[in-house]
C-alpha cells in the first residue's frame, strides 16, 4: 500500500489529483491513502517519515515548495518527492532536493500515469520482488536479485556472488542478464561482470568495491558505469 501526500492550495487541481489516483489505482489494482495539505506548513507541522510519495505544488501562498521539500530533506531523505508547477524552468530546481519528477498544470491523467509507473519502478520499496534460479550443491533454489551483489561469466560459466555464496546460473548468458535486470540496478562493469549498484562501496579510478570484493572497471563500460552510478545516488561523480 502505497501512502501519498498532495500538497496543493488550489482546490481544482488538489481534486484532480485525487480523481486520478483513485482512477490509476483502479486500473492498475494498486492501493493508496491519500492525504492532502493545502500548504507547505500544514505537511511539516509535526511531520514523521509516514509518505511514500508526495505531490509538491512550488508556488503557494504561505510557503512554497521548494523551500517545503529542502526542510522535508532534512527530516526524510527517502520519501519520494513529484512537483506540481505551471511553469518548466522551474523543474529544474528540483534536482537540487532529488526529486523524481515534475507534473505541468493543468494536470492530464496520462501524466500522472507516466509519472505513477516511474514511481513504482524506480523505487526498490515498491517493486515486486524478482528471482533467479541457481544451483546450490545441484539442487535448483531462488534467489532475491536485491541479494546479489554481482554476476560474473568465467569461462563461459556464470556465477551470481550473493548473501547465499557463489551460486552458479545456467539458464542465461550476461548480456541477456544486463537486460533483464536493468530496471533492478545492475549495470555492467566489464565483459564478465554484472554489478548491483546498491552493493557498490566505493569506486577509485578503474576499480569498484563491490560488497568488499575489488571488480576492474572496463574502459568501454566506464563511462556508463559511472553515469548510472551518479544517477542511483543522485549525485555527479
Amino acid at each position: 500500500m502505497l501512502r501519498i501526500a498532495i500538497v496543493e492550495d488550489e482546490k481544482e487541481y488538489q481534486a484532480s489529483l485525487v480523481e486520478y489516483l483513485s482512477r490509476y489505482e483502479k486500473d492498475h489494482n494498486d492501493s493508496f491513502i491519500v492525504r492532502t495539505f493545502y500548504d507547505g506548513i500544514d505537511i511539516l507541522d509535526d511531520y514523521t517519515s509516514d509518505y511514500d510519495l508526495i505531490f509538491l505544488d512550488i508556488h503557494m501562498k504561505h510557503q512554497d515548495g521548494m523551500t517545503t521539500a529542502k526542510k522535508i530533506r532534512e527530516l526524510d531523505p527517502d520519501v519520494i518527492i513529484v512537483f506540481i508547477t505551471a511553469l518548466a524552468q522551474y523543474a529544474i530546481e528540483g534536482y537540487k532536493v532529488n526529486a523524481l519528477d515534475f507534473i505541468l498544470k493543468p494536470v492530464v491523467y496520462e501524466q500522472l500515469v507516466v509519472t505513477m509507473d516511474r514511481v513504482l519502478k524506480t523505487s526498490d520499496k515498491f517493486r515486486k520482488d524478482k528471482t533467479l534460479i541457481v544451483l546450490d550443491d545441484g539442487a535448483k533454489r531462488k534467489v532475491s536479485v536485491s541479494d546479489i551483489y554481482y554476476i560474473e561469466v568465467v569461462a563461459h560459466d556464470v556465477f551470481v556472488h550473493c548473501s547465499l555464496g557463489t551460486l552458479e546460473h545456467k539458464r542465461s548468458t550476461l548480456t541477456a542478464m544486463a537486460e533483464e535486470l536493468s530496471d533492478y540496478n545492475f549495470v555492467k562493469a566489464g565483459q564478465s561482470q554484472l554489478v548491483n549498484l546498491k552493493y557498490v562501496d566505493q569506486i577509485n579510478g578503474d576499480i569498484v568495491r563491490v560488497h568488499g570484493e575489488d571488480i576492474y572497471l572496463s574502459r568501454s563500460q566506464k563511462k556508463n558505469f559511472l553515469a548510472a552510478f551518479a544517477q542511483y545516488v543522485g549525485a555527479e561523480i
